[in-house]
């Protein structure tokens, strides 16, 4: 293969992230909605019948399906759960990779109207709203996990400099927990916040 073919081949690559075709990825909004002169965000709480993460407080979104872009999964997502398509989408924020390896592409969005909100029972719970400015100014607790890779019993160790004794690199993954009228926001979801925190104020 010569040099000019690889460059054509290149040249108009949009970048992302490597592997991404064997990982699972999913959309989500930060909804944003104007209560009573104040800015506030809408959880979800999903339903306890789920068989992932059942009880817990997410955004709307989820799974990008075949040939669909993310911001088209997180409307399809939002109207699935919520009967919400007035839904003004200001940007694509942060692309997230949990540690397990879940691709997760969130978008701010304005919810122009919530009179026509109507939850799927099978997938919520039910929702609640937090003042922005609340958010903002609360300390999350932080703590902070060790990730350790376990190592394959058929791993060649053979093949590599220094064998078992290789010095292999562990992970860190820190945690944050925002609490609200008993309601705790954790995990992906509040390091979703912290990150859209960080870029407007």
């Amino acid at each position: 293969m010569n040099i000019e073919l690889i460059k054509s081949k290149i040249k108009n690559v949009e970048p992302y992230i490597n592997g991404f075709e064997e990982m699972k990825r999913a959309a989500v909004i930060i909804p944003l909605v104007e209560i009573q002169g104040k800015t506030n965000i809408l959880f979800e709480v999903r339903a306890k019948k789920m068989k992932s993460q059942p009880g817990d407080i997410c955004f709307p979104g989820g799974k990008i399906d075949l040939l669909e872009t993310p911001k088209e999964a997180a409307l399809r997502e939002i109207y699935e759960e919520l009967n919400l398509s007035n839904i003004e989408i200001v940007n694509e924020l942060d692309t997230l990779i949990r540690h397990d390896g879940i691709i997760i592409h969130p978008f701010l969005g304005i919810i122009q109207n919530i009179e026509n909100l109507n939850i799927s029972r099978d997938e919520v719970d039910h929702v609640f709203y937090v003042p922005l400015d609340y958010l903002i100014n609360q300390k999350p607790i932080e703590v902070i996990s060790k990730v350790e890779l376990k190592r394959s019993d058929d791993f060649p160790y053979e093949l590599i400099f220094s064998g078992k004794d290789y010095k292999f690199k562990d992970g860190e993954e820190k945690v944050l927990f925002y609490n609200f009228e008993g309601h705790v926001i954790w995990g992906i979801t509040a390091k979703m916040l912290k990150s859209f925190f960080n870029k407007i104020v």
